[in-house]
């Protein structure tokens, strides 16, 4: 297999890279510079010229891979247009693409941090307001299996929290209210929550997806979950600090307030039940709070690690 992964040397696709790697696959990135095609050269990963700010490089680029990944985007980009350059493209040479969505799109607002029981298999009805994420996100999903239903293999994944290897968005920023406040902070009562999953067992997905996927479908990865007040303690063990619940408004002044928004003050609870039934996908990784404590996040933030 030949594939492209967009986004090869960040979180997700760095992950990807080197999963497709192990599987025997020939792995390329889209590189802006030179610089970054170094950058892809040290990991193994084939540098391609191209340009998110300008799709047609992206599509362009995709007519020689079996698979493209698009494991995410970036801020500042067209998102939508480089989505639509690249499924013309695999419409024109017959290619299979991958598209990096996010449960973002369940997220239900929860500023005083308390808990929700809704859980969502990839396509349940969500009976709530939709916020942000999911009014620019969602439709992009749509056009991505809706030419997957029309001779495209075009298919989504929706990862969750992502943790792991010391990287994330939402356990990073835990550890920032450390430097910021001297506390690892959390929104109101801090029980909401946010299904997770290890970023290698988010890659192996990719692999099942990009080897077995159907065309058309959307699969999440959730291997487990856990409130922000735990993931508060755990980051302030590591640390050795205390704990403290700040408001909605506080957050935004640690974090901002996209990060307080979306990544934090809200329960995003997912199951993946066609991951697992569909394709046979078993996790391996399935507790972010020892990963906290005593994994890859330990080893980064403590002087021995």
């Amino acid at each position: 297999m030949r594939a492209l992964v967009v986004r090869a040397t960040g979180y997700i696709g760095s992950a990807v890279a080197r999963r497709f790697k192990a599987a025997g696959a020939a792995v390329a990135g889209i590189a802006r510079s030179a610089h970054n095609a170094e950058v892809l050269e040290g990991e193994g990963v084939i540098p391609v010229a191209g340009d998110l700010d300008h799709p047609a490089t992206i599509a362009a680029a995709a007519r020689d891979f079996d698979i493209t990944v698009l494991a995410g985007i970036g801020s500042g980009t067209d998102e939508r247009a480089v989505v639509s350059a690249v499924i013309e493209s695999c419409r024109r040479s017959a290619r299979r693409f991958i598209y990096t969505s996010g449960t973002g799109v369940l997220g239900i607002e929860s500023r005083d941090g308390q808990w929700s029981d809704y859980t969502f298999a990839e396509d349940d009805p969500f009976p709530f307001p939709g916020g942000a994420t999911r009014a620019w996100r969602l439709p992009t999903e749509d056009m991505v299996r809706t030419a997957g239903l029309e001779g495209v293999a075009g298919m989504v994944i929706r990862p969750p929290l992502i943790y792991g290897r010391g990287g994330s968005t939402q356990v990073p920023a835990i550890f920032k209210s450390v430097r910021t406040t001297g506390s690892a902070c959390y929104v109101g009562a801090g029980l909401n929550l946010y299904s997770n999953v290890h970023v290698d067992d988010l890659a192996d997905l990719y692999w099942l997806v990009a080897t077995n996927g159907a065309s058309g479908a959307l699969y999440h990865a959730v291997s487990g979950e856990a409130d922000f007040r735990s993931i508060a303690e755990a980051v302030a063990s590591v640390l050795q600090c205390p704990t403290r619940s700040v408001t909605f408004e506080e957050g935004c002044g640690i974090w901002g307030e996209q990060i307080a928004g979306v990544a934090l003050a809200v329960n995003s609870r997912s199951i993946a039940r066609r991951s697992q039934q569909e394709l046979g996908w078993k996790p391996r990784h399935r507790d972010i709070i020892h990963d906290i404590r005593a994994g890859s996040y330990f080893e980064k933030h403590t002087p021995a690690g």
